[in-house]
């Protein structure tokens, strides 16, 4: 009865937040920035969660497991469905490019950064190399991704002005997440109830070919679906199906919920007549899916310790280090990005609806102490960087 309770609970606090925070409130300005990423979605989280009111308890956290896969997949597909080639083809190939390399860039700086923390030992943690690296990796994919906030709500006029900077931020957070969702999606083969100890490399290569042959075979039975034209509403049961399926199907197969959907999402957008259907149904509902998402990962954040603060500050100047060298290394690629300014990683700080994945996949594959502390740090360099990327937005703009 309380899971029911609590799975009511939730939905309604999530479309109720998705029409005040997108749609129908006025806000003033210093607080629309904060409102409009469902921040406050995460404190309700808390709240809910078992240091507070207790609603959602580990019980009912368990029994909502379905719930967690469905968000975890759609928000995967909805990545896959951005990457639709004849689409990509309309830009430069050096932006694809810029993208990759700005996401790769970040992603070590961050990588480096966690694992000599971790080897000096300046926090006595007692963790075994195998965990450093989980989260290490985990840490690192989730500080590659960028989200489009900042620039969407830029004024009509800034874009105007420079709206050629402004292209290049949406293309480049648009696609940088890939490198960080496909190294996840790997970090999750490596949990160590699964992995039987054989060299790496033959590993990776198993798990790898069984992964493909599985999403091939999932492939092939929706492309099936989809070959006859369908109304809306039967069409938002398949979509909705398909990706509790495949999620189920993950699951059991040890594989990363996100990381499967992305990839059917990529191929569908790419071989199927219905793609458009199918996209718009998942935008439909993206707002709602991201809230529930920031309830969810509320419920586990701990502020248990002050040193949580404190790391989170680290975390987020090397993120922040990673996107600006990032962004001074790409502007020297090719003549497009050789006109904009140096700067270019000022506008790529903001952290999103990928990341934020990325963080609930690992407390879902990973429960356990240091998971909820990684978790934590990491939502706290989220909020960090929501009052720091406005800032350095504008003075790139300003600059340009």
């Amino acid at each position: 009865m309380k899971i029911f309770f609590s799975f009511l609970l939730i939905i309604f606090l999530a479309f109720s937040g998705y029409h005040l925070s997108f749609r129908n409130f006025r806000l003033p300005l210093f607080a629309r920035k904060f409102y409009l990423t469902g921040t406050e979605f995460l404190f309700l989280g808390l709240l809910l969660g078992p240091q507070f009111l207790n609603i959602l308890d580990d019980n009912t956290f368990r029994g909502l497991e379905p719930l967690s896969a469905l968000l975890l997949g759609w928000i995967g597909l909805l990545f896959g469905f951005q990457f639709e080639i004849s689409k990509l083809r309309r830009f430069p190939f050096e932006f694809f490019i810029a993208a990759i390399l700005e996401g790769a860039m970040t992603f070590l700086f961050v990588f480096f950064g966690v694992i000599l923390f971790y080897k000096s030992g300046l926090l006595n943690t007692n963790l075994s190399g195998p965990t450093i690296l989980i989260v290490a990796l985990t840490l690192s994919a989730a500080a590659a991704c960028t989200a489009q906030t900042g620039v969407v709500l830029l004024a009509s006029e800034k874009v105007a002005k420079h709206r050629q900077t402004v292209k290049i931020l949406r293309y480049i957070s648009s696609i940088d997440g890939l490198f960080a969702i496909v190294i996840f999606g790997v970090t999750i083969m490596l949990r160590p109830e699964i992995y039987s100890g054989s060299p790496l490399v033959n590993w990776l290569g198993w798990t790898t070919f069984i992964s493909l042959s599985a999403c091939a075979g999932l492939l092939m039975l929706y492309i099936l679906f989809f070959t006859q034209r369908r109304e809306e509403s039967e069409l938002t049961l398949v979509v909705i199906g398909m990706v509790m399926f495949t999620s189920g199907a993950s699951s059991v197969l040890n594989m990363s919920p996100l990381f499967t959907n992305f990839f059917i999402g990529f191929c569908l957008v790419n071989l199927t007549r219905e793609k458009e259907k199918i996209f718009n149904i998942l935008v439909t509902i993206e707002k709602p899916v991201y809230l529930l998402l920031l309830v969810f990962l509320g419920r586990s954040w701990q502020l248990s310790s002050a040193w949580i603060i404190f790391l989170a500050a680290i975390y987020c100047i090397h993120r922040a280090a990673g996107k600006i060298t990032g962004g001074f290394i790409i502007t020297r690629l090719g003549p497009a990005l050789k006109l904009q300014p140096s700067n270019l990683g000022f506008g790529l700080l903001e952290q999103g609806g990928l990341a934020l994945a990325i963080l609930f996949d690992y407390h879902q594959n990973f429960p356990g102490d240091i998971t909820a502390q990684v978790v934590s740090l990491a939502l706290l360099a989220i909020i960090y960087n929501e009052f720091l990327s406005p800032n350095f937005l504008n003075r790139l703009l300003k600059d340009d």
